[in-house]
């Protein structure tokens, strides 16, 4: 009886050992599994001359732990042509110093001075701008005209490394535009066909402006600004930048007319800017009491056309 005792708690004590042993390589396996994720979320890069600030932030999916992770670099270098020269390696952080907010959250940030990094002399200019010179009005719905301004921009490219504990390197890398551009787009709307403000009925009743100022552009837009969109590939060392302005319907009484529009470039390094010429948008729609000679006549429109 003792032998069968010492048996059963020999067998216990084994299987309890395999089971350990199981554990553990799920336990390993699940942390090789982990180390072979780690991912650079996003990279991103802030230069301000007038501050004397460059900010260098390289975002991990390692939040929870940074274990694995023994560094974290990036690399800047001009690539806009061949005459200008710069490549800087700076060294990024995720202690609670150098810029970096919030320590061991697997964000890592280096906030350093602007003259680290050395601009070509090289002066912005609006090279193209797409945008329709006529759109229709819906009787009943909202349309949306696109418009994309390409220009010329400082190009660099920005490379991400991160060395991992397990002796190999994640790296990520983008073009990015250093010149600290804006693009501002200003509109004059004296030529266009607005509701009659002295009109008691509920219908729509378009009028035209007696006195229109051709210089100006003070009609008031709720976000003049363009969202950069970074590189484009059409032309080299080109930027693009993009908004969508929504026209009301006819049913609303949307304005019709023409509209000029401009756009002025901004380089906040430089106090540089440029302006580009006017260009003038045709606003028609049927309905509008406004037979619009190109667009409309008697047959597409008869109501506007008589």
């Amino acid at each position: 009886m003792l032998g069968c005792g010492i048996r059963k708690r020999l067998l216990l004590s084994f299987i309890f050992f395999l089971m350990m042993v199981m554990h553990y390589a799920c336990v390993q396996s699940i942390a090789e599994s982990e180390s072979e994720k780690i991912e650079i979320l996003n990279t991103s890069i802030e230069l301000d001359r007038f501050g004397n600030e460059l900010f260098f932030q390289v975002e991990t999916n390692q939040n929870e732990s940074q274990v694995l992770i023994h560094s974290v670099a990036v690399e800047l270098t001009y690539t806009g042509d061949n005459i200008h020269e710069y490549s800087e390696i700076f060294q990024l952080h995720d202690n609670g110093e150098n810029g970096d907010i919030i320590a061991s959250n697997g964000i890592y940030t280096l906030l350093t001075t602007a003259d680290m990094v050395v601009l070509p002399e090289i002066e912005p200019e609006i090279i193209e701008i797409d945008m329709p010179d006529i759109i229709q009005l819906h009787e009943t719905d909202t349309v949306y005209m696109d418009i994309n301004v390409l220009i010329s921009g400082k190009r660099f490219r920005i490379t991400s490394s991160l060395a991992v504990y397990s002796n190999s390197e994640i790296v990520e890398s983008k073009i990015v535009n250093l010149d600290n551009s804006q693009i501002k787009m200003e509109v004059n709307s004296d030529y266009m066909y607005f509701q009659n403000s002295g009109n008691i009925n509920d219908d729509c009743e378009w009028i035209e402006n007696p006195n229109p100022d051709p210089t100006d552009f003070s009609t008031q837009i709720n976000n003049p600004w363009l969202i950069s969109q970074g590189i484009s590939n059409k032309y080299p060392n080109t930027f693009q930048f993009h908004t969508q302005i929504p026209f009301r319907s006819l049913r609303v009484c949307g304005g019709t007319g023409k509209a000029i529009f401009r756009f002025i470039l901004i380089d906040y390094d430089t106090g540089i800017s440029d302006t580009s010429s006017n260009l003038v948008l045709t606003i028609y729609g049927c309905g509008d009491g406004v037979c619009e000679s190109g667009f409309e006549d008697s047959n597409t429109c008869p109501e506007d056309c008589q």
